[in-house]
C-alpha cells in the first residue's frame, strides 16, 4: 500500500496501515517545537505586533476553520497567519471547494516559515491595512483574521477594518478570534463595537478553553 500524504504541511508524515511511524512522529514534533520557538522569539521582539506568546492551538484552529463559509471557486484571505496554525486546515478546506487561499503576513520571519511549511499557499509579505492592494482588484468571499485586534490602537484598528470591508464581496464573511480574558479591555470592547457597526450580522462562539489563552470567535457577514 502506498503511504498516504498529508497535503497541508510540507513536513507531511508517512503512514503505514493508518499509523504514523515513530521516527516521523519525532520529526514532526521537533519541527513544531522549532516553529513555536521562532514564534516566541518574534513575540519577544515585537509583542504588540505578534500579539501572543504561542501559536494558536489545534482546537482553536478546528473551530476557526469550521466557522468559515467557503464557496466553490472563491477567494479566501488569511490575515496575520503567523507560523500557520490556521493555514494548514484552511488549505485543506479551500482545496476541497476548489477555492484559493491568500495569506498576508507582515513579519518576514513568519513569511519564511509559511513558505517553507506551505509551498502551495500564496503568501504576501505586507500589512493587512494594504489588503486591497494585495488583492489587485479581486474581492474575497471570506477573510480569516489571526490579528491581535485587542492589542491594536484605534487608528490601526480602523485602517485594517476599512481594508477588510473594501476587500469583502457583498454577503462576504469575516472571521476573527479574541481572547476571553481580554473581553472587557477598552481596545477589545472597541473592536466589538466596530464589528457591530460594520456588519449586518455578528455572532460569537463559545469559548475554546483548549487554547492558551482561551479564546472565542467572531463570525460576521457583510450586507
Amino acid at each position: 500500500m502506498r503511504p498516504a500524504r498529508y497535503v497541508g504541511d510540507a513536513s507531511y508524515r508517512h503512514r503505514t496501515k493508518g499509523h504514523p511511524r515513530p521516527l516521523d512522529q519525532v520529526k514532526v514534533a521537533v519541527r513544531q517545537l522549532d516553529f513555536s520557538l521562532r514564534f516566541l522569539t518574534e513575540f519577544a521582539r515585537e509583542p504588540l505586533r505578534v500579539g501572543a506568546l504561542l501559536p494558536s492551538s489545534q482546537a482553536l484552529a478546528r473551530v476557526m476553520v469550521g466557522s468559515c463559509e467557503i464557496d466553490s471557486g472563491s477567494l479566501v484571505v488569511e490575515l496575520g497567519p503567523g507560523t500557520g496554525s490556521f493555514t494548514g486546515p484552511l488549505l485543506e478546506r479551500v482545496r476541497r471547494h476548489r477555492a484559493r487561499l491568500l495569506a498576508v503576513e507582515i513579519n518576514p520571519t513568519h513569511v519564511n516559515i509559511l513558505r517553507e511549511r506551505y509551498p502551495r499557499c500564496e503568501v504576501v509579505e505586507d500589512s493587512a491595512e494594504n489588503l486591497p492592494r494585495c488583492l489587485g482588484g479581486r474581492q474575497a468571499g471570506c477573510v480569516v483574521s489571526g490579528l491581535p485586534w485587542g492589542a491594536m490602537l484605534a487608528p490601526l484598528q480602523d485602517r485594517i477594518m476599512r481594508a477588510v470591508l473594501d476587500s469583502l464581496r457583498p454577503e462576504g464573511q469575516f472571521v476573527a478570534f479574541a481572547y476571553a480574558h481580554a473581553r472587557w479591555f477598552p481596545t477589545a470592547r472597541r473592536f466589538h463595537a466596530r464589528l457591530q457597526e460594520a456588519f449586518k450580522r455578528v455572532e460569537t462562539t463559545p469559548v475554546v478553553w483548549w487554547n492558551l489563552p482561551p479564546a472565542y470567535l467572531y463570525r460576521c457577514w457583510r450586507a
